[in-house]
């Protein structure tokens, strides 16, 4: 920069003030980068990678993208292996009548029966549909050609073969998780409450399932086999992005395939959950992969690099060489639990300044955003990676615990604020759950098959069967005690034997930035003039911007209304080809979606599908029907017999051609959603043996019950029904207003019931 300062006042050739630019882009001051761009393009007009860089700068200086957010912090193993703390949360339960404690207990008694009679009819058919009939051929499944019954019957046996040989744990034999010392006593309040941390879930092994635990396995010990070396490098992942992952272009524009039957919603809603679930925390910054760019690679001359720079994941300071049989073991950096930790934190100090300690409610802005602390970022209880289109979904998530809070507040006028946000916790993290599991999954993989089991895993068959619509209850009144027909959520609590946790292999079919476009549309709700917005440009400082210029209503409303992309090859985004992240101006996240699934040990394609019961492919040509995608991958990995075994998990489950009637993704991702699914749900206490009036309350379950994706955001954003939401029942597809909804774009609509006349639209609901 200092060799630059007098040729730049003097070359009136541009390349000094892009040089400029490029040195202050990687020095991360990304305001002067694009001034200096600015002036070499005016000297200079036709430079199309100066202008890219210019767009780049531009929009790194909006969203303060030098910035880490949250600030950097490692994993202490002193802090790990410390005992869960809880403060105490006083329960003043009153005592129940006698006669309501003997009618619940004998409509215990009757479903317990009817669920044994019921479980060992269940067993064997879908034993005889797993088994007897079978559901592979000779290299994909066939569940989704048969009848829906049969279709059931051989879904609920994959996920329980999967409950027998895939849950692996990664602590060692005969040690609770975390290293805790058994016989700890709970804290007041924990049985009826979560806790920050996701700790005394299980009241017998404290930190099951708690921030700060590893992540546990799918797989067999000896299948993962972290990669080093030339393996980890073998094909170069920055090449394999390159050429499988790179969107086309045509002209300046990027061509993205979408999908007709999504919104962008969609995409927003998994990233929301997945910071609930799953991560690996800060990566290290001194510890690098360091990524070779080839001769051809456009951002060799663009960066002036050789190579790209990737941060080590970080390790687990809890584990032992030598002394365990796993491998390798990474820390969860947030609760395993589905539990809203994105919204309330993980920690008590977070979730400490994120409440208002005034009837329950967490802390809003006077026009109802989020805070926004120093960094220019709203303040909630996970913001890595944060952009726009989470903040709006962490926004919408709070108003509703604070409707939550209304609602208790009004019945139970003498709780103090400690008992209104605990019990408001359960309640919105439970309405999540729901919308999750009966509505966005069912949406990206709208099968009806698939929508009926899921639709069962929450209510059961039963309810299904005879009931409809906003009569259906989560918990009957005798609730039959078996997993399919009674719904696993208010049944009791099953663990498989294992310890809970979510797994390696979890985090890597979450992989799914390829629904993400180019840039937002984002309009207003009475002009449908959309404005684009770069991507990059609603990061971070970015996000309050945006909700500050358009609204919130206005956001959610344009999400509803733009598509995303498809889960295919050559459709990732290009933007996230050449991001910038705090402490890196030049990260490839296509290239790291590859490495992190090598480093971590997550066997490749075709071992992860022998180990999830499934047969593995003997050549390219079976992975699809598309010739043009087969010769790519051949030209990436190699044409031999063995070169199969060299394809990466997340470019094999893009490639999959073969895929479930309606499924926005193959078969093979779709095998851990089918084990987790169920998991997430029935290893939970609160989902379980807690989900009942005493813990929830009534009116707690009711509003559960009551609940869509689509009332959440009428009852928060009533001027969302004067736009297509008023006329879809699954806010996920399309917020399309013709009168026949096209079956392509809303494909689970004749599966449906009728839409009954919902209190948030008014009477002029249809």
């Amino acid at each position: 920069m200092a060799a630059l300062e007098k040729p730049i006042l003097l070359d009136r050739s541009g390349e000094s003030q892009a040089l400029m630019g490029l040195a202050c882009y990687q020095s991360e001051d990304y305001g002067e980068a694009a001034r200096h761009y600015e002036a070499a393009i005016k000297l200079k007009s036709d430079n199309d990678d100066w202008r890219d860089m210019l767009r780049k700068s531009t929009a790194n200086a909006t969203a303060g993208i030098d910035v880490p957010v949250p600030g950097i912090y490692y994993f202490d193993r002193q802090k790990l292996l410390e005992p869960p703390s809880q403060a105490p949360v006083p329960l003043l339960t009153p005592p129940k009548p006698r006669h309501q404690i003997w009618a619940e207990r004998l409509r215990r008694e009757i479903g317990s029966a009817l669920g044994e009679v019921i479980t060992f009819l269940m067993n064997g058919l879908t034993i005889m549909c797993g088994t007897t009939i079978g559901y592979r051929e000779r290299v994909w499944t066939n569940w989704y050609r048969r009848s829906m019954t049969l279709g059931i019957l051989t879904l609920a046996y994959m996920r329980e073969q999967l409950n027998k040989k895939n849950l692996k744990n990664t602590y060692p034999p005969g040690t609770l998780t975390g290293f805790q010392t058994a016989g700890q006593i709970p804290p007041e309040g924990v049985t009826h409450f979560r806790t920050a941390d996701g700790s005394w879930n299980n009241l017998a092994n404290p930190k099951e399932g708690a921030a700060g635990t590893r992540f546990l396995r799918n797989v067999d010990v000896e299948a993962i086999r972290p990669e080093t070396g030339e393996r980890l490098m073998t094909p170069n992942p920055r090449e394999v992005s390159r050429k499988l992952l790179t969107r086309p272009r045509k002209g300046e524009a990027t061509e993205m395939k979408e999908i007709p039957f999504l919104n962008m919603l969609a995409a927003a809603w998994i990233q929301f959950q997945n910071g609930d679930w799953i991560n690996h925390g800060e990566m290290l910054y001194r510890d690098l992969h360091e990524i070779p760019l080839a001769d051809d690679d456009p951002a060799r001359a663009k960066y002036r690099q050789t190579k790209m720079f990737v941060g080590k994941t970080q390790p687990d300071p809890t584990w032992t060489p030598g002394w365990e049989q796993t491998p390798i073991t990474f820390i969860n950096e947030v609760t395993h639990w589905w539990d809203g930790s994105q919204i309330y934190g993980s920690d008590q100090e977070t979730q400490n300044h994120l409440r208002s300690f005034v009837d329950g409610k967490l802390r809003l802005n006077p026009d109802g955003t989020l805070p926004v602390d120093g960094k220019g970022v709203e303040e909630t209880g996970f913001r890595r990676n944060w952009w726009v289109g989470v903040a709006i979904l962490h926004t919408l998530f709070v108003h509703e615990h604070n409707a939550i809070c209304d609602c208790l507040k009004i019945s139970y006028p003498h709780w103090d604020d400690h008992r209104l946000f605990n019990v408001a916790r359960l309640i919105n993290a439970a309405v999540m759950a729901k919308i999750h599991t009966v509505e966005w999954t069912p949406a990206i993989l709208p099968n009806p098959c698939l929508n009926t089991a899921l639709n069962a895993n929450w209510f059961g068959i039963l309810t299904n069967l005879f009931k409809s619509g906003k009569n259906r209850k989560t918990v009957a009144g005798i609730n039959v005690r078996n997993p399919e027909m009674g719904g696993v959520v208010g049944n009791p609590i099953a663990n498989h034997g294992q310890p809970y946790g979510l797994t390696e292999e979890f985090t890597e079919i979450y992989r799914l930035h390829s629904l993400l476009p180019e840039s937002l549309q984002l309009k207003k709700i009475e002009n449908n003039t959309a404005q684009e917005i770069p991507f990059l440009a609603s990061r971070q400082a970015g996000s309050p911007q945006l909700t500050g210029r358009f609204g919130i209503a206005n956001i959610l409303y344009s999400f509803g209304t733009q598509h995303l992309g498809a889960l295919e090859l050559n459709n990732y985004p290009r933007f996230m080809q050449e991001l910038s992240v705090p402490g890196n101006p030049l990260f490839d996240m296509g290239a790291v979606d590859i490495l992190r699934a090598r480093e971590r040990g997550v066997p490749r394609y075709n071992e992860f599908r022998r180990q999830l019961g499934m047969n593995p492919i003997s050549s390219f040509d079976d992975l699809t029907p598309n010739k043009e995608h087969v010769q790519k991958i051949k030209e990436v990995y190699g044409d031999k017999p063995e070169d199969v075994e060299k394809l990466d998990l997340l470019i094999g489950t893009l490639s999959e051609g073969y895929r479930p009637t309606g499924f926005g993704f193959g078969e093979t991702m779709f095998q851990i959603f089918i084990l987790n699914a169920t998991r997430r749900l029935q290893a939970d206490r609160f989902y379980t043996d807690n989900y009942n009036e005493e813990t929830y309350t009534k009116e707690g379950l009711d509003w559960i019950d009551n609940s869509t994706l689509r009332s959440v955001l009428l009852r928060n954003y009533p001027e969302l029904a004067h736009t297509g939401l008023a006329n879809v029942s699954n806010a996920f597809e399309p917020w399309d207003t013709e009168q026949r909804l096209d079956p392509k774009r809303h494909p689970l609509r004749g599966f449906e019931e009728e839409l009954k006349p919902d209190p948030w639209l008014g009477d002029g609901y249809r």
